[in-house]
């Protein structure tokens, strides 16, 4: 598929370094948000240990899975909301907003919210790779992450803070 670019991005594309730092900004308030959940989580890791989980199932050992795997799902989708919330709403997130750059389609318009939602599933993507797919944008003469590529999207310096 050929590329398109908006000449409004052309020379103005975020670098690996600003999108880190705002990642991190985020990473941050998102785990903050997260932690209000974890307790209910947690109750996965030592509910085998109390008798009267035998009244939930006849595995005890199974709630404890069934805990997990729904405190992981709701971790996902805690972190699925934040982003692809701010992203449509805003173009950018509160650590995109603190770096002044933004996300923007390759028409140059704000994401629709299928593209929020694709871009999100190139995060699960790189955050199941160990994060090593995010410094692809260090070496993209477009600075896309692989997330980017994923939804037609770019990172660029915010023209409205300019």
């Amino acid at each position: 598929m050929e590329h398109r670019e908006h000449k409004s991005t052309s020379n103005k594309y975020a670098g690996f370094w600003p999108r880190f730092v705002a990642f991190l900004i985020d990473a941050l308030i998102v785990s903050i948000i997260q932690s209000a959940f974890v307790p209910v989580i947690s109750f996965g890791f030592i509910q085998p240990w109390f008798w009267w989980t035998n009244s939930f199932s006849n595995e005890p050992d199974m709630l404890a899975l069934w805990f997990l795997g729904a405190g992981g799902l709701l971790l996902i989708l805690i972190a699925g909301a934040y982003f692809v919330g701010f992203w449509v709403w805003k173009r950018q997130t509160p650590g995109k907003m603190a770096m002044k750059i933004e996300i923007v389609t390759i028409e140059g318009t704000a994401l629709t919210a299928e593209k929020a939602l694709l871009r999100y599933v190139g995060y699960i993507v790189c955050n199941v790779l160990l994060l090593i797919p995010y410094l692809w944008v260090a070496i993209d003469s477009r600075k896309q992450g692989i997330q980017d590529k994923f939804a037609d999207t770019y990172v660029i310096k915010s023209p409205r803070e300019s």
